[in-house]
């Protein structure tokens, strides 16, 4: 039973924990510590922008499976990636979107759109 509580009592910390992992980005809005779900732009540009009806999706992923000393993280989330997904050659302006379930799960998705 002690061993149960201690458990749920590390998995509580643990959750609690997982907001402490650093995005880079121009605006971070807060994280939860049970659910985060946002999108942002990912390019700066003062200039007018077009509405682009092409856009490139490229995705990674993270699961904390005994957080944090063994965590898994797949796929490629790089604009490049975006663009080519796309068949884009051109990119305009791009965006991301991250996603967070008690610090366990995350996805981190990244759009371009142009041209």
């Amino acid at each position: 039973m002690k061993a149960t509580r201690r458990l749920w009592a590390l998995a509580a910390l643990a959750g609690l924990c997982a907001g402490c992992a650093v995005w880079k980005a121009p605006v971070v809005p807060p994280s939860g510590a049970i659910y985060t779900h946002y999108s942002a732009p990912l390019t700066l540009n003062d200039k007018p922008l077009a509405v682009c009806a092409k856009k490139g999706t490229a995705f990674t992923r993270y699961v904390a499976l005994l957080y944090p000393m063994y965590s898994v993280s797949w796929a490629d989330a790089a604009l490049k990636t975006a663009a080519e997904n796309g068949g884009l050659t051109r990119v305009h302006y791009a965006d991301y979107e991250v996603l967070s379930v008690l610090g366990v799960y995350a996805e981190f998705t990244v759009r371009a759109y142009g041209e």
